[in-house]
């Protein structure tokens, strides 16, 4: 088992990575906003603690706090103005966002290292830390949607104008969701800074913020483990379709718009005739049993 682990260790940091990332989309989806500043947010928490780490020795886990922390009060200062806008231009604004943080870090040689980026970062993230975070980040959001928090959020990605029309503050609970997201985002950068000796502004641009909502939709929306089991096939099929680099494109495509077509709720939609078949088989032996009762009687 150790060895295989050492085989595979980066593909596994890769995948308990990515379905973090991919928790992140979820939560802004299910608010029905379709955000592309996972990437930008993720730099931000990926610089500041790698930064923190190497020009000032600050611990491990406080980069993480920080990480997170900044990326947190940058998505409040973007969401306030930006939540406001509706469908695609929303996202357009966040797309901008992300771009902008890239074409900074691209440029800003003095801190970020410019193209080059910063090497010789210390590989201070473990496959354990990131399975806990994973863990942790799943059961509270778990426990969010069984709160009256989850109700709230049900209700505005069920139908937003009959959530505002009973009460229900939508523009603030999705600013609250942003800034929840922007902080999962920075602790996810802080971690990836933290993995591979090496950050650069190309690890953090649009196609990162892209690939986290592909996580989300390609394992479905109905639940907070459909991100996960996206991240873990999105992640995993590349490995497995390498014997070539156009083949492998190409197929990891179908595979999206095949899932797409005929699984539109997800990957984890598989087992709903499963869950639909057990309680029918439990209350089939509940009547059997009863009927049992009834003619001993």
């Amino acid at each position: 088992m150790s060895e295989w682990l050492a085989s595979y260790e980066n593909v596994v940091a890769l995948v308990l990575l990515n379905g973090i990332l991919g928790i992140a989309a979820y939560l802004m989806l299910i608010v029905n906003r379709f955000s592309l500043a996972t990437g930008g947010l993720m730099a931000i928490g990926a610089y500041v603690s790698v930064l923190a780490t190497m020009n000032f020795g600050v611990p491990f886990a406080l980069t993480l706090v920080l990480g997170g922390v900044t990326a947190a009060v940058m998505a409040l200062l973007l969401g306030a103005p930006v939540l406001r806008i509706e469908g695609d231009y929303f996202a357009l604004a966040t797309l901008a966002f992300t771009e902008i943080v890239r074409i900074i870090a691209l440029n800003w040689e003095s801190v970020t290292g410019g193209a080059l980026g910063i090497v010789g970062i210390p590989t201070e993230t473990q496959i354990w830390q990131l399975a806990l975070a994973l863990a942790a980040l799943t059961a509270a959001v778990f426990a969010v949607h069984r709160s009256a928090a989850g109700r709230v959020l049900a209700a505005i990605r069920g139908d937003e104008m009959a959530a505002a029309a009973i009460g229900i503050d939508v523009a603030r609970a999705r600013l609250l969701t942003f800034v929840a997201s922007g902080a999962i985002c920075g602790v996810a950068g802080a971690f990836a800074g933290h993995l591979n000796f090496f950050i650069g502004p190309s690890d953090f641009g649009m196609i990162r913020s892209i690939d986290a909502i592909v996580y989300a939709v390609f394992g479905g929306l109905g639940g907070v483990l459909g991100p996960v089991v996206g991240a873990l096939v999105y992640t995993v099929l590349p490995e497995m379709l390498r014997f070539s680099a156009q083949a492998r494109e190409i197929l990891l495509s179908l595979v999206i718009i095949l899932a797409v077509l005929f699984m539109p709720r997800g990957l984890i939609s598989l087992n709903l005739p499963l869950r639909r078949w057990l309680p029918r088989r439990r209350g089939q032996r509940g009547k059997l049993a009863a009927g049992q009762g009834v003619a001993a009687e």
